[in-house]
């Protein structure tokens, strides 16, 4: 009887609530049912987070710097809206579990516990570090490395924290939950790495938001940049030359941000700002919000960037960390100037042996390698396939280049590789791998065992970062060449697809991975990559392990 009157309690206090608040009042229902460090929730200094909080659009993208209260937000934008909208599910992802449990335990819980309101509406029987219960409401904390994670639970609203350090498969995979609800809402947020990956691309697909300032001395409107409008005085020379060894000889403390117009120091407080959208004609339904470090002029100082920028190794990190842009560097991906300038026109002379990398598709991309006795490679033809020609055709290319050794992508067609492996005994199936090791490649190879029923084995395990880390040196060394031919353009395109960026691993650990793009063109790149594997196996065969390799000559020969 206790808890049917307490149930009937809570829900008549949770129906006045919703009588009065919507999801256009969040912020006031905010401000009236939760705290922050024991005093009334409130907006002052991070004005920008309630323009975030009223946005009704169905996709919300946020590219912003680390540190300004954005995660904050969206954490009692998840909480408020379990308790505002009756059966709503939300579920909010982070890199990593371990990452997600400890944001239950240090931002939802302290909300929570905080709240009187919320204290009494949460459900005792499922208030644990991934699950929340408001009514019948649910909160969800999951991580976005394992596959598993979003399985069979249905959502309203997607919530997906700090997307470039989470798994973008992972992640477009939660889309699927999605599917029965009538909102269909999802909200991303990150610090941006490169441009054109994770929340750079989702931001530009939006409709894009600045907050403007509108100086208070001209009434020029501009949007603070940091390179362009940040001035030091008596320093006249570029913000990118500061060094930890310079900085204290300028007077850094007092830079100011200087209007574009008449070079005075304008208000970047709240009356002064207004968010304009710079592509209010173009019909996305994501809408985009660029926070910048001058929206929180009252906590972070243009001084205090200055500071901030020497400290970092690299500078794409402050650009990234400190300002909330993407940004990028030779680390980062192989260039076009890189990838143009390892073309070459007409076959190389000499002897060689002849490998081939196969990656596998509808469309069947192949690379045929050349390889020297001084390990010095050449890519001498490319081809793309379809997969129900792909048997016949790579028999036919292996017979005409008398090719010595294949590597073949072993998914998703594993039935077609072992047709082929059964042609061809110096075939062998590619597994990618993630390990800790300076080794680009593992191979296996078992023996037919008929008495036991087991067929033979011909496999290479290709620790997948480290190789391509290791086949971008050799490039950038001008240990790889490409022969001209008519996919020059669309192999410089898939190599420059992948990006190098850093990301939590399955061990939740934060390390450089290789990622492709949303559109995911990089077949080439895979391809190239499996027939620099076989020329690293030269001298296999079924039977043995290593013999001298058999090797094709053949004369240079000038393209039309």
């Amino acid at each position: 009887m206790r808890d049917n009157i307490f149930d009937y309690h809570l829900q008549r206090i949770k129906s006045s609530t919703l009588q009065a608040h919507t999801i256009k009042t969040l912020p006031e229902w905010l401000c009236k049912h939760t705290k922050h460090n024991g005093s009334p929730f409130s907006f002052t200094d991070h004005e920008y987070q309630e323009r975030f909080l009223r946005e009704e659009s169905q996709e919300v993208v946020i590219r912003k710097p680390s540190q300004v209260g954005m995660s904050e937000a969206s954490a009692r934008l998840a909480v408020a809206l379990c308790n505002i909208i009756p059966g709503y599910t939300v579920i909010y992802t982070l890199p990593t579990a371990k990452f997600a449990g400890t944001f239950m335990r240090t931002r939802l819980d302290p909300i929570i516990d905080g709240s009187e309101y919320l204290s009494a509406a949460v459900h005792n029987s499922t208030d644990n570090a991934e699950v929340k219960r408001f009514g019948d409401s649910y909160l969800y904390l999951k991580g976005s490395q394992s596959n598993n994670a979003p399985i069979s639970i249905p959502a309203d609203h997607l919530i997906h924290d700090e997307v470039d350090f989470s798994s973008q498969e992972v992640i477009s995979q939660y889309q699927s939950r999605l599917t029965h609800s009538k909102y269909k809402r999802k909200t991303k947020l990150s610090t941006p790495t490169i441009p054109g990956y994770g929340i750079d691309y989702e931001f530009q697909r939006s409709r894009r938001h600045f907050n403007l300032v509108k100086c208070n001395h001209c009434n020029e409107w501009f949007s603070p940049d940091y390179y362009a409008h940040v001035r030091v005085a008596g320093f006249t020379g570029d913000l990118h030359e500061i060094t930890k060894h310079s900085l204290y000889h300028i007077a850094y403390q007092e830079a100011y941000v200087a209007c574009p117009a008449c070079g005075k120091a304008p208000s970047l407080q709240p009356e002064h700002r207004e968010w304009v959208c710079e592509n209010p004609s173009e019909h996305f339904v994501a809408a985009g919000y660029q926070i910048s470090p001058f929206d929180a002029p009252n906590i972070i100082a243009p001084g205090y960037l200055i500071e901030q920028s020497v400290q970092y190794k690299r500078l794409p990190d402050f650009i990234n960390y400190g300002l909330g842009l993407p940004s990028e560097d030779k680390d980062s991906t192989l260039t076009e100037a890189e990838l143009r300038g390892a073309i070459i026109q007409g076959q190389p002379s000499g002897a060689w042996g002849i490998v081939m990398g196969l990656d596998m598709g509808l469309l069947c991309h192949c690379v045929i390698m050349a390889v020297a006795p001084d390990s010095l490679v050449y890519i001498v033809h490319t081809e793309i396939i379809m997969v129900g020609e792909v048997v016949k055709r790579r028999k036919e290319l292996a017979r005409e280049w008398r090719v010595r050794m294949t590597v073949v992508d072993a998914q998703p067609y594993t039935e077609t590789v072992m047709r082929m492996q059964e042609e061809d005994m110096n075939l062998y199936a590619a597994y990618y791998t993630s390990v800790k090791s300076i080794e680009t490649h593992v191979v296996r190879k078992k023996d037919e065992d008929e008495g036991a029923g087991v067929n033979s084995l011909r496999q290479v395990n290709v620790n997948r970062n480290r190789a391509f880390d290791g086949f971008m040196d050799m490039l950038r060394g001008g240990g790889l060449h490409k022969v001209s031919d008519k996919n020059d353009d669309v192999w410089v395109s898939q190599l420059q697809d992948m990006k190098r960026v850093k990301q939590y691993t399955a061990e939740e650990e934060l390390a450089y991975v290789w990622q492709k793009s949303t559109a995911g063109d990089d077949h080439f790149h895979h391809a190239s990559l499996y027939a620099w594997t076989a020329s690293r196996m030269l001298g296999m065969t079924r039977s043995m392990i290593v013999i001298p390799t058999l090797i094709t000559s053949f004369r240079v020969k000038e393209n039309d």
